[in-house]
C-alpha cells in the first residue's frame, strides 16, 4: 500500500512538472513574432469559422508557424470561441498573442486617405481634421525627426527638424483610430521604398545632400502646374543654382505665409525669412512641401535648357532665357 501511494505521488508530481513545462513552452511560443520582417497583410475571418479554421488560414497566409500553438494558446486563454468575424490588417512581425488579441477585440474601422503631392504638414493636418481623424490633434507636434530618427535618411538632420519633405504623398489605407505616429510611420516607410539608394547616390553626384535635393524637389513640385512642364521647370532652378542666381520661387513665400498657393504680393517677397528665396541666395533651409515621385525623377533628370525664367498660367508654363523675354511673357500671359 505504501509503495502504491509513493508511485501515485510520483505520477502526480511528474504530471504537474510536465504540464508546467508544457505551459511555459506554450506561453513562450505564443509571444514570439512569426518573422523579424515587417509585412502587412489583410486577413479576413468569415462568419462561422472556428478556431482551427482561423489557425489554418493564418498559416496559409504566412502569419503563424504552428496551428497547434495558436489553437492551444487560444484555448488556454479561453478565447477560442471569442474570435470575431471581420477584416483585419495583420503583420508578419506579430506573435500569436498579438494576433489573437486583435482577432478577439474585433476589426478596427478602416478608412482611405489621399495626400496630394506638394502638401505641407499643416495642410495634411487640416485634411486629417476634415476627415474626423483624432490623429490630427498632435500630428504636427509629432512630425519631428527626433521621434523617428531610426530612419537612415533622417540621420543627418537635427532632432527638432520637422519631417517636411519626407511624408510621402500617396493614398493610404489606415485605421480610423490610428495614432499620428502610425500614420507618419506609413508615410516615412513609403518614402524609404520610393526614394531608392540609387536616387540618393545620383543626387549626391549632382552635388546635393539628400536634404538639399528634397528641398529643391519640393520647390519644383510646388511650382509645376503641369507634368509636361516639370522637367523644364526643374532645369530653371538647376540653372539658377549653377549660376548663383536668386531662385525667386513663389512656393517659398507661400510656405512662409501659409496662405493657399497663390502669387505673392510685392510686400511678401520682402519678408525677412531664411525661406525667402527672393532675398536669399541658394536653397532655403528645408523643403516647402512633400514632393511626389514625378517631381523627384524630374529633379534628378531635368531637361537640358538655357531657361532661367518661367511664368505659369492655368496648367501651362511659359519659359524664357532672358529677363526681357520673361517680361514679354508676363505681359502676354498674366495681364
Amino acid at each position: 500500500m505504501k509503495k502504491l501511494l509513493i508511485f501515485i505521488i510520483i505520477l502526480v508530481v511528474g504530471f504537474l512538472v510536465l504540464n508546467s513545462c508544457s505551459g511555459a513552452y506554450l506561453h513562450k511560443a505564443a509571444k514570439e513574432p512569426f518573422s523579424g520582417e515587417s509585412l502587412s497583410k489583410n486577413f479576413v475571418v468569415e462568419i462561422g469559422e472556428n478556431v482551427m479554421q482561423v489557425a489554418n488560414n493564418l498559416k496559409d497566409q504566412g502569419l503563424i508557424k504552428n496551428t497547434s500553438v495558436f489553437t492551444r494558446y487560444a484555448k488556454k486563454m479561453k478565447t477560442d470561441d471569442k474570435i470575431r468575424a471581420g477584416s483585419y490588417t495583420l503583420n508578419t512581425n506579430m506573435s500569436v498573442h498579438d494576433i489573437l488579441t486583435i482577432l478577439v477585440s474585433g476589426a478596427r474601422e478602416e478608412v482611405w486617405i489621399t495626400i496630394p503631392e506638394g502638401w505641407r504638414i499643416d495642410q495634411i493636418v487640416d485634411y486629417l481634421r476634415e476627415k474626423g481623424l483624432g490623429a490630427a490633434d498632435d500630428f504636427e507636434k509629432r512630425a519631428k525627426v527626433k521621434y523617428f530618427s531610426s530612419y537612415s535618411f533622417l540621420s543627418n538632420l537635427s532632432g527638432n527638424y520637422t519631417l517636411e519633405g519626407y511624408l510621402f504623398p500617396d493614398t493610404y489605407r489606415i485605421f480610423a483610430d490610428s495614432s499620428s505616429d502610425e500614420i507618419i510611420e506609413k508615410m516615412l516607410g513609403n518614402f524609404a521604398n520610393k526614394v531608392t539608394s540609387n536616387m540618393m547616390n545620383q543626387a549626391n553626384k549632382m552635388g546635393f545632400s539628400l536634404h538639399e535635393f528634397i528641398t529643391l524637389t519640393s520647390i519644383v513640385e510646388k511650382e509645376s502646374a503641369h507634368s509636361e512642364d516639370i522637367r523644364k521647370i526643374a532645369s530653371v532652378y538647376h540653372n539658377r543654382l549653377k549660376d548663383e542666381m536668386l531662385l525667386q520661387s513663389d512656393a517659398t513665400i507661400t510656405y512662409i505665409t501659409g496662405r493657399p498657393d497663390a502669387r505673392p504680393s510685392l510686400d511678401e517677397t520682402k519678408i525677412n525669412s531664411p525661406y525667402n528665396t527672393y532675398i536669399n541666395l541658394g536653397l532655403p533651409p528645408g523643403p516647402v512641401g512633400n514632393p511626389g515621385l514625378e517631381a523627384i525623377e524630374a529633379t534628378l533628370d531635368p531637361e537640358e535648357t538655357n531657361y532661367y525664367f518661367f511664368v505659369s498660367r492655368g496648367d501651362r508654363a511659359y519659359f524664357a532665357t532672358t529677363y526681357e523675354e520673361h517680361i514679354e511673357n508676363i505681359n502676354r500671359y498674366l495681364d
